[in-house]
């Protein structure tokens, strides 16, 4: 498959092109480079017309772009730029996608919406997003909300991947507090990929929904329509020798 990524400089965007680029091929795309990166195609998503071009010819684009504190700015501009960058990008990438006949696009966005929820509640995918006022979460929570109108015009063309704390388990320092939002990044791209390929969702028709964390002891996000039915991914990384720690 074709496949586009934004936000591809990033730690995740890293991760996910060297996972698919044996099975597919990538166009990795980025307002900016990475050390040690392979070749990115510089592309704002604050511009519709790059936007455009990276979607053209494309299968799949994977919608991983947002933007990160920057000292060097004050506080109006850096949450005008995390705002931008959430809420515009994802309505050019879903609005250029569909243009180009872009068969799936893949929303990377963030479970920390459901923070408002106590501990004592299992959060499945038909919970009510309890996002907290930072420009942050509320910038994940809207651009959502822009995917979910999107599938009511185009069903079946929208996956938005909900994903926990990305960590990498083998470098993760033995005496880390243990924390029940954990996902391995190798996980995380396997779903990635997953959400590229299948053809139905389950649940709404229209448009894909699915949480994703390594699936803890008393975990607090349900995995269970993400591990059966079409979707059918269960983590392979579980971080045991941490939750053993914390029962010993």
């Amino acid at each position: 498959m074709n496949i586009s990524i934004t936000g591809a400089a990033g730690s995740i965007g890293r991760a996910i092109t060297a996972a698919l680029s044996a099975r597919h091929t990538i166009s990795p795309t980025d307002i900016r480079m990475a050390p040690g990166a392979r070749m990115i195609v510089r592309a704002d998503v604050l511009d519709i017309e790059a936007v455009e071009e990276l979607c053209k010819g494309m299968d799949a684009v994977i919608h991983v772009a947002r933007a990160t504190w920057d000292d060097q700015l004050s506080d109006v501009e850096n949450e005008r730029h995390i705002l931008e960058t959430r809420l515009k990008g994802t309505y050019n990438v879903l609005k250029a996608a569909s243009e180009a006949g872009v068969k799936r696009v893949v929303q990377v966005s963030d479970l920390c919406i459901f923070s408002g929820y106590g501990e004592d509640f299992i959060v499945s995918e038909d919970f009510l997003p309890l996002p907290d006022t930072s420009v942050y979460q509320q910038s994940v929570y809207l651009s959502e909300q822009i995917a979910c109108e999107f599938a009511q015009q185009y069903p079946g063309m929208i996956l938005t991947l909900r994903l926990g704390k990305l960590v990498d388990q083998d470098k993760l320092a033995a005496d880390s507090p243990l924390e029940d939002i954990w996902l391995d990044y190798r996980d995380a791209t396997r779903a990635i990929e997953r959400a590229v390929m299948i053809d139905q969702f389950d649940g709404s028709s229209k448009w894909g929904l699915y949480n994703l964390t390594a699936g803890l002891p008393n975990e607090r996000y349900s995995l269970l329509k993400i591990s059966s039915g079409h979707f059918g991914l269960k983590p392979k990384f579980n971080f045991e020798d941490w939750w053993h720690e914390e029962t010993s």
